[in-house]
């Protein structure tokens, strides 16, 4: 079961994480001798190497949502505007449309997303080497995706505005059906915000919105921001 990422710069600034840090963090995935399908943004491809049993790809920053810009009057409420600028909410959104390419390449696989800087959630490396090879080998017939806040409560938040923890974002797999029609409502609630809302939120909120039309579609775990985002997966 490959596991699938992406790296796309300068998509924003984080002061904690320059990119040579994430360069870093993403390597430590790379290393890990597993099956992986990796979209690298074309301007940095010269700073990765050859690393087993790795697809590395070559691909452009802007994605099938960059033609709607234009369209969009983008306002989140975010303490940290630097790092939730249009340009990396874009990129966010995209995870599943990466999810399709990869299914194309395999399309009789498993897959699971795992964000290419997860590694900022361990302490230790051999953990998060442990944790990604049991992750590599968990399979789920249905859209496998962590769960942070309890999806049934209203938290009387905004959805269009604040970001929402009833998903994280790091991580979700499954089967290649679930996964494709995943990607495919995702899409199509993406076009629906900007076109209904002129606007575009964090995927988390894209996708809590597909889950709640679609909840027969996904398999939940708990979990926080460290690493039971990936060892619950395999629960």
């Amino acid at each position: 079961m490959p596991i699938v990422s992406a790296f796309i710069a300068n998509t924003n600034s984080r002061p904690d994480r320059d990119i040579n840090k994430y360069i870093e963090f993403g390597k430590k995935l790379l290393s890990i001798p597993i099956p992986k399908i990796i979209f690298i943004d074309e301007t940095m491809i010269d700073q990765f190497g050859d690393y087993a049993l790795t697809t590395l790809i070559p691909v452009k920053r802007e994605n099938y949502l960059h033609q709607y810009i234009d369209h969009i009057d983008f306002a989140v409420n975010s303490t940290y505007h630097q790092k939730d600028t249009l340009e990396y909410i874009l990129m966010i959104c995209n995870k599943t449309e990466y999810m399709r390419e990869a299914i194309a390449l395999c399309p009789d696989s498993q897959m699971v997303w795992v964000d290419f800087g997860i590694n900022h959630i361990y302490n230790s490396d051999v953990e998060f080497i442990a944790d990604i090879i049991r992750l590599e080998q968990s399979r789920h017939n249905a859209v496998r995706i962590a769960s942070i806040w309890n999806v049934d409560h209203d938290y009387g938040r905004d959805i269009y505005k604040d970001i929402l923890w009833y998903f994280a974002g790091g991580v979700f797999g499954g089967n290649a059906a679930s996964l494709l029609r995943f990607a495919e409502l995702t899409k199509d609630m993406c076009l629906l915000v900007i076109k209904e809302r002129r606007t575009i939120m964090w995927e988390v909120n894209i996708w809590y919105k597909v889950y709640l039309e679609n909840r027969e579609l996904f398999s939940l775990y708990s979990c926080d921001h460290n690493p039971t985002l990936i060892r619950n997966y395999c629960k």
